[in-house]
C-alpha cells in the first residue's frame, strides 16, 4: 500500500501540520494515550518488537500516533537550469504517523514535508526562496523502521515523491516548480538508530534525484540531503 492510497487528495502541507498540532503537545508532554488494541500492554516495547536491538527497549508512541519532527539539512547541493549549482542550507519540519508494526518493525506514514532554503539570506526583501516538499505519488511506499540486515541495528527508510518550488521572495509567487521522476521515489535513510522519535538522528539521501519540469524536460538534479531530524513539540510552519 502506498502513501497517497492511505492519505487521500485531502492531506496538503497546511492540513498535516494543523492536524498534527494537538498531537504535538501531547508528545512532548509525555502524555500520549494508547490505540485501543494497545491499552492493556501499554506502548510498544522497542527491544521487544525487535528482538532486544536497543538496548533498555526504548518505549515507542502508540500506533496511530502524529509524530512531528523538524529538519535541517546543512550545504544540501542542488543544481538547477535557471540558478546554476547551490550549496544551501534547508530548514522545516517533517510529520511522522506510527501506522502498524511487522515482524522486525514498524510501516510508517509520512504525512507531510516541506524544507526551505534562502539563496540570499542577506537580502530579505529580494532574491528567491527554494521549498523541497512531499508529492503524493501514487507509487511511493510507505516508510519502515526495521532491523537492518546483518548488522544487529535498527535503520530507517524514508520514502518520499518529492516537489522542488523556486519561489520569488518579493511577491511569494512561484518561478518554477520541478518534480521528481514519478515512476521514482527519493529514498533517505537512518543508520543505527537509537530511538523513536527521533533525536539528532541523520538522514541521508541514497542517490541523486533528477528533477523535470510539468514537460518531462530535465531542469536539475538533488545531487544530495544529509538532514538532522529531531522529535519537535511544535510542528513546522507551513
Amino acid at each position: 500500500m502506498t502513501e497517497s492510497e492511505m492519505t487521500g487528495s485531502g492531506s496538503d502541507r497546511r492540513g498535516f501540520m494543523k492536524g498534527a498540532a494537538a498531537t504535538a503537545a501531547a508528545v512532548g508532554a509525555g502524555a500520549l494515550a494508547a490505540s485501543p488494541a494497545q491499552a492493556a500492554d501499554g506502548p510498544l516495547d522497542l527491544g521487544t518488537l525487535l528482538g532486544d536491538v536497543l538496548a533498555g527497549g526504548a518505549l515507542l508512541p502508540p500506533i496511530g500516533v502524529d509524530i512531528p519532527c523538524s529538519c535541517y539539512g546543512a550545504n544540501v547541493p542542488l543544481k538547477l537550469n535557471i540558478l546554476g549549482a547551490l550549496t544551501l542550507d534547508f530548514k522545516g519540519g517533517i510529520n511522522v504517523c506510527v501506522r502498524t508494526s511487522k515482524a522486525d518493525g514498524l510501516v510508517l506514514e509520512i504525512q507531510g514535508h516541506r524544507v526551505e532554503a534562502d539563496t540570499s539570506p542577506s537580502t530579505p526583501n529580494s532574491g528567491t526562496l527554494i521549498a523541497i516538499t512531499m508529492s503524493n505519488a501514487t507509487i511511493t511506499p510507505l516508510s519502515v523502521l526495521q532491523a537492518a540486515a546483518g548488522s544487529g541495528g535498527l535503520e530507517m527508510l524514508v520514502y518520499l515523491s518529492l516537489t522542488i518550488e523556486v519561489i520569488d521572495k518579493a511577491t511569494g509567487e512561484s518561478i518554477l516548480i520541478l518534480s521528481t521522476d514519478p515512476t521514482k521515489y527519493a529514498t533517505l535513510k537512518a543508520t543505527d538508530v537509537k530511538s523513536f522519535p527521533p533525536v539528532n538522528q541523520k538522514y541521508t539521501l541514497q542517490e541523486p534525484m533528477q528533477l523535470f519540469d510539468k514537460d518531462g524536460v530535465l531542469q536539475g538534479e538533488l545531487q544530495g540531503f544529509d538532514v538532522l531530524v529531531n522529535h519537535s513539540s511544535v510542528p513546522a510552519a507551513a
